[in-house]
């Protein structure tokens, strides 16, 4: 049921890093096509048009992701049972929307600051409602929908004051809902509606006086504040078309430079994994919308890296069932909901290649309120299409460089993962962790980052969003540099403007990984810090270039956090997690002899959360002023004592 659409999108030219090794594993660089790296890497289309707002007319409803035949399209299709894929997320919102029938009204009630749990809640009973409606005609669906469309827009506001996103998202749901039941809601209902959206939504948005951010924001704000925006805009356009231009201007005007900021050059998303999942979704949606309502996404989804994006999250993840959890994100991994909008509109099924085992979790997922949207998606893909990426390193530039390994597909215990990051504290969502690693064997993360701690148990206590030097921030014990798998010296925390930077690959001989320079964020304390970490064999390798200040000692730390138990014995650091076993050893250094050490996870701030299953171990050495230090040791299941 591929759908005519004009599609937007406009060739942008990336660079294959020129330190990247020409031998050794398939290596994922982003730009190049199948014929030039042997990889799966599909390029986007072309040609560009421009939006046709002559669309948008009262006769024309639904226009905004699904039109009547789509609906129509679908219904035929899971009745016939020829796209399990499709038929599986239909019955989950089936399912879900059927239990939302004849639930309490819901309320307006402030989490703290938020009302974005309100917000997300309505967003899915409303859509999920819609969609049930539209794909079975059972008027119950109908009902329930327009009774959760009265009900939230007679709150007093939406929040818009305090928490922007909760905007966002209640926008998004209303607006879809209005445009989906267009024909069949009531004229009082659809009044109410669009006056709701026009005061809750489009007069914030446009008041200059205090107005949050969103529209300079390069992060996830971007994308859920427009991506709400265009759609309420899109939905009501013909009745009050000035304003609704207007904010589908600037939303597409402020949009270009966030994407830039969050996908060039390479796909890799600063904010990291869960924020992609949130981020990424609600930019599907703004461009998916874009596309149907006007038949042009007016060329964003052109965006240099933008079309690679996906391919960096299947690469996120490792065979230990966690993901690469850098910046806020929580190690889980969750499903993807967005990868079917890349295997959707760059025909690569490959990105798809972890979602076909967990869309039976897409019903409990965290982004499960738009499930609607990936229906439609669903209907156009032929999941026994999907196979591995053909590569098994993935590189990527810009503001949080990293490098991503994968020693095959098979997530099983004979595949190893490594991630490895560079970039600066002072981005969206960033802690103070250039040069960290995380690193998975045997099906264990034996290298783990301890992940955000949630936000309503710091912001009372601490100034958590100053991302400058010297912020309370960086006194949260999971936010420093002191508590992630990298070196710091003298105690201090980085430098939040240094930027560590990832200087080339290892791919050669079996060995897999990355040179990262970490002197700009150590700079203070350190006239040069380099680290080379990379898989050789069954050994994670992790060498260490060091030299101190002409002005200074440097009392080097070096830490691992895990989750197996360390203990220091026999002039090595055993681990042991669930009955496996791995060892901490030197292999070589020049002159120096590391003090192996473990340190408590348990943090002297009271606002700080448990780490309760968490160590943290590694070595620590002092160089003299002016003094250089190379210091290799190597995570290995060879017990040193030969037992």
């Amino acid at each position: 049921m591929k759908r005519n659409i004009i599609l937007t999108t406009l060739f942008s030219v990336c660079f294959i890093f020129s330190s990247c090794a020409d031998e050794g594993y398939p290596v994922f660089y982003p730009g190049t096509s199948v014929k030039d790296e042997g990889g799966d890497n599909p390029e986007p289309p072309t040609t560009v048009t421009s939006p046709d707002y002559t669309r948008l007319t009262a006769d024309n409803h639904p226009r905004v992701i699904f039109t009547d035949a789509d609906f129509e399209s679908i219904a035929e299709t899971v009745k016939a049972g020829t796209n399990t894929a499709l038929t599986q997320i239909h019955t989950a919102i089936i399912n879900k929307a059927t239990g939302y029938v004849g639930a309490a009204d819901l309320e307006r009630v402030l989490s703290g600051k938020r009302l974005l749990s309100v917000s997300r809640n309505a967003e899915e009973r409303i859509l999920f409602c819609a969609y049930a409606y539209k794909t079975t005609g059972e008027a119950r669906y109908l009902e329930q929908a327009e009774n959760d469309i009265q009900t939230v827009c007679r709150f007093s506001d939406w929040n818009a004051r305090q928490h922007f996103l909760d905007v966002g998202e209640m926008a998004a749901g209303v607006a879809l809902g209005y445009d989906w039941l267009y024909n069949d809601l009531s004229s009082d209902t659809k009044e109410l509606a669009r006056k709701a959206l026009n005061d809750f939504a489009f007069a914030p948005a446009n008041d200059g006086v205090w107005n949050l951010n969103f529209y300079e924001a390069e992060s996830n704000w971007n994308q859920v504040c427009n991506g709400g925006l265009v759609c309420a805009a899109l939905a009501v356009y013909e009745d009050n078309q000035s304003v609704a231009q207007g904010i589908i201007d600037k939303a597409l005007e402020s949009n270009v430079p966030a994407m830039e900021g969050m996908y060039s050059p390479d796909g890799n998303y600063p904010e990291g994994y869960s924020y992609w999942c949130y981020g990424t979704l609600y930019e599907a949606l703004m461009l998916t919308a874009m596309e149907t309502a006007t038949g042009s996404d007016n060329g964003l989804s052109s965006t240099e890296g933008f079309s690679k994006t996906g391919k960096y999250m299947v690469f996120m993840e490792g065979p230990s069932g966690l993901c690469f959890n850098y910046s806020d994100c929580a190690p889980s991994t969750i499903p993807c909901l967005a990868q079917w909008y890349f295997a959707w509109k760059f025909d690569d099924l490959s990105v798809l290649y972890l979602e076909q085992d967990r869309i039976s979790r897409y019903s409990s997922s965290s982004e499960s309120r738009l499930l609607p949207l990936i229906a439609y998606y669903a209907a156009d893909i032929a999941m026994s299409e999907v196979s591995a990426p053909e590569d098994y390193i993935f590189r990527g530039g810009g503001t949080t460089p990293v490098v991503l390994v994968h020693d095959t597909w098979t997530m099983d215990l004979d595949d190893k993962f490594l991630g490895i990051k560079g970039g600066q504290g002072n981005s969206s969502h960033s802690h103070l962790d250039a040069g960290s690693f995380v690193y998975d064997y045997n099906g264990t993360r034996w290298a783990a980052d301890l992940g955000l701690q949630s936000y309503g148990t710091l912001e009372p206590y601490i100034d958590l969003w100053n991302m400058n030097d010297g912020s309370e921030r960086w006194t949260a014990f999971r936010y420093n540099n002191l508590n992630h798998n990298t070196i710091s010296v003298n105690g201090s925390y980085y430098r939040v403007a240094g930027a560590g930077e990832i200087t080339g690959l290892v791919n050669d001989s079996g060995r897999k990984g990355a040179t990262v320079d970490i002197s700009a964020p150590l700079s203070n304390e350190v006239a040069s810090a380099v680290r080379t970490i990379y898989i050789d064999g069954d050994d994670l390798v992790v060498t260490d270039n060091i030299t101190a200040r002409s002005d200074k000692t440097a009392d080097v730390r070096w830490t691992m956090v895990t989750q197996a138990q360390p203990t220091i014995e026999y002039g090595a650091i055993t681990l042991v997690r669930e009955g496996k076993y791995m060892y901490l050893t030197k292999t070589s250094s020049t002159g120096h002899n590391p003090t192996w050490t473990t340190w408590s996870t348990v943090s002297e701030n009271s606002w700080d959360a448990s780490n309760t299953g968490y160590y943290e171990c590694g070595y620590t050495i002092t160089l003299q002023a002016g003094e250089t230090a190379t210091i290799t040791v190597r995570l290995t299941p060879e017990d040193p004592m030969g037992a």
